[in-house]
């Protein structure tokens, strides 16, 4: 069997959305709705449609908005910002503000004060290691001294 194009899964996409409604209306019911507006989650699910498909055929997104418009009910419903998220902007206060040049100089020290901590932990890093090779040296020497190299002997 050929795979369908996209072409082909939009038409018939939209000719399950002309059908559903078509069953609709002969039964004298509008499409699923939901608080006054389509129930577009139900009308995909009834249609057989896939996520973006509603939006994203504007044949079918056509053919809903006329249904919606001719039976007087909204197309989706309008989305709703919860009241605790709904804050307006802060208000800045300019008396709190710090003037440019006293930001500028504090950003000066503090980048000089990050080199130096930069510099610090590298030294921090190198001492760490003469501390183990100090330790390789002592255990070498807990062993009796001097070792001939391989081979010399």
């Amino acid at each position: 069997m050929a795979r369908k194009t996209n072409a082909e899964i939009a038409r018939d996409a939209e000719n399950r959305v002309r059908d559903l409604i078509a069953s609709c209306e002969a039964g004298g019911t509008t499409l699923p709705t939901r608080k006054g507006a389509l129930w577009h989650a139900e009308i995909k699910r009834l249609a057989g449609l896939s996520n973006g498909q509603i939006d994203g055929n504007a044949a079918i997104r056509a053919l809903l908005l006329d249904h919606a418009g001719r039976h007087g009910i909204a197309f989706s419903r309008r989305g709703a910002v919860a009241p605790e998220e709904d804050v307006p902007p802060a208000r800045v206060d300019t008396a709190e503000m710090v003037p440019a040049a006293r930001l500028l100089e504090v950003q000066r020290q503090l980048a000089q004060a990050e080199r130096r901590l930069a510099e610090m932990r590298a030294e921090i890093a190198s001492l760490r290691a003469q501390i183990l090779r100090g330790d390789d040296v002592a255990e070498l020497i807990a062993l009796g001294g001097r070792f001939a190299p391989p081979g010399q002997r």
